[in-house]
């Protein structure tokens, strides 16, 4: 008999007796992982800020930085970059004042060439063509002292921020050197991940005119013949290269051309940015009724919406009226794509 026959009738004589049947216990079914709800953009930039800057490249160019955590205020354009899934590190030796050391860097994900030459030329009034890192890579500098640094990638732009107290200092390259290492990892990676929109969402807003008419800024708000003094543009952009556009992200403030009338009008819209509104509500808010999926009045009056997954916040100052701050925010709720 062959040795696989032998094989075979073995296993046969070990089996269960005829007819006698064999039982099964079942193996229960693996739970399913849930999928999670997102709320939030998670970041899209793939890698993180110890790989970016590890501790031997801190060293050198500054001493005893160490990461922090980074601060959020109640205003919607704190959040603008985070809302687009920016990555921003930051470090600092502790101090306070004069003493202070930190270095700040902000990477933007699909950062448009206008959007950052519009960043270079206008809020840093151009920069030091730095040949180490090409092609768009620059550093910045006040009184030849180091203060950051700018450079442009297929899918990424880069800010670099070094801020140095009246006593403390960095070293005389610092620029050059945090900006090769920064430049090293950022230009090796892939395309950033998905831009996440909540369903509804707002459509916002792409400059003043798309938050709010002067008609409209007039006869809801009270402010006549009214110009926009500050807007999300330019030296007064917040978010890293103009980035919240990807969102219909904006902010504007109005003031009005008759002398006589004081009161001025502040709006922003994020969409997608409702959960970062909850984060941040002040000690002391009221809530408001009648405003989209939610809405608080914060303690120096500035009236904040969540609706339709995003944020609206309205100020008005100086005579604005709470009536009129009411009828005006529901204006401009409808001009950023509310429905409901």
């Amino acid at each position: 008999m062959s040795l696989g026959a032998a094989l075979v009738l073995a296993g046969c004589a070990q089996g269960a007796p005829a007819g006698q049947s064999t039982s099964h216990t079942a193996m229960p079914s693996p739970t399913p992982t849930p999928t999670p709800v997102i709320t939030t953009q998670p970041v899209r930039v793939p890698t993180t800020c110890d790989q970016l800057m590890p501790p031997a490249a801190l060293a050198q160019i500054g001493t005893g930085l160490v990461p922090e955590e980074e601060k959020h205020r109640a205003n919607l354009s704190s959040w603008m970059n985070d809302r687009v899934g920016a990555l921003t590190c930051s470090w600092s030796n502790g101090a306070a004042d004069a003493d202070l050391l930190q270095f700040i860097v902000k990477v933007g994900p699909e950062v448009t060439r206008e959007g950052f030459e519009g960043f270079l030329n206008g809020e840093q009034g151009g920069g030091i063509h730095y040949p180490g890192a090409e092609p768009d890579s620059y550093t910045l500098r006040v009184q030849d002292k180091p203060i950051g640094f700018l450079f442009l990638t297929p899918h990424y732009g880069v800010a670099g921020y070094l801020v140095a107290g009246l006593n403390a200092h960095f070293p005389a390259d610092a620029d050059a050197t945090s900006l090769r290492q920064i430049y090293g990892v950022v230009s090796a990676l892939g395309a950033p991940g998905p831009l996440w929109t909540p369903s509804p969402t707002l459509t916002g807003a792409t400059g003043c005119d798309g938050l709010a008419t002067a008609d409209q800024l007039g006869s809801l708000g009270g402010l006549p013949s009214a110009r926009e003094v500050k807007s999300d543009a330019g030296e007064y952009s917040l978010s890293v290269f103009d980035i919240d556009r990807q969102v219909g992200g904006y902010w504007c403030w109005w003031l009005s051309e008759d002398s006589s009338v004081t009161a001025s009008i502040a709006v922003g819209v994020l969409p997608g940015g409702g959960e970062y509104a909850k984060k941040v509500r002040p000690a002391g808010s009221v809530d408001v009724p009648g405003f989209g999926t939610s809405a608080y009045r914060s303690p120096d009056g500035v009236l904040n919406v969540i609706a339709a997954g995003g944020w609206v916040q309205m100020g008005g100052y100086d005579g604005v009226t709470p009536e009129q701050q009411t009828a005006f925010t529901k204006q401009v709720l409808r001009n950023v794509g509310y429905t409901g």
